[in-house]
């Protein structure tokens, strides 16, 4: 399985460029809307609805062990799956990480995130190991997150910068949420 993540432009621009090749699991903040871009442009598409916090905080909604499970399940078959949020760094890469737990191992699951552009979001990763009954995925994760603490993505913001602003450059246009 081909499992790409990315934050809504990057998403929006493998999309246009690749329609109806890409399975598309979307994460979108609790108060937001999704155009019909992605339906139109994927092969089968699945919304999933949760903000990006890993406790309550009032005003956002937390993901719950059905909203992992559905993303789970939407996943399975899929052979080019395309993961996404607004940032593609936490909620996406969460659930791009439990998926492919499930689907590759563990080890493969962790080569799949970067510490340099991720961090995936605890919750997600807490109730999805939960959800498959893998706890090595998450003391795995745990291990990830210890060995890496020492990075932060701000050392690394000029390099995801210059990305988006290649993406822009090349006529990127987020798509992905209704304005």
């Amino acid at each position: 399985m081909d499992i790409r993540i990315y934050g809504y432009l990057a998403a929006s621009y493998l999309l246009e460029i690749e329609p109806s090749q890409w399975d598309t699991l979307v994460v979108l903040d609790s108060k937001v809307s999704p155009s019909d871009f992605v339906q139109s442009h994927s092969v089968r598409h699945r919304f999933l609805r949760f903000d990006d916090v890993d406790r309550p905080t009032e005003g956002r909604q937390l993901v719950t062990s059905d909203d992992v499970a559905s993303g789970l399940d939407f996943a399975v078959g899929s052979d080019r799956l395309l993961v996404t949020c607004r940032a593609g760094q936490s909620r996406s890469a969460a659930m791009a990480y439990l998926i492919a737990c499930r689907d590759q191992g563990v080890e493969a699951a962790l080569n799949l995130i970067d510490p340099t552009r991720h961090i995936p979001n605890p919750l997600v990763v807490r109730l999805g190991a939960a959800v498959l009954d893998m706890s090595d995925a998450l003391d795995a994760f745990e291990r990830w997150c210890n060995d890496h603490r020492h990075i932060s993505l701000s050392d690394y913001y000029d390099d995801l910068e210059r990305e988006f602003d290649d993406l822009v450059g090349r006529g990127a246009v987020n798509r992905i949420v209704a304005d």
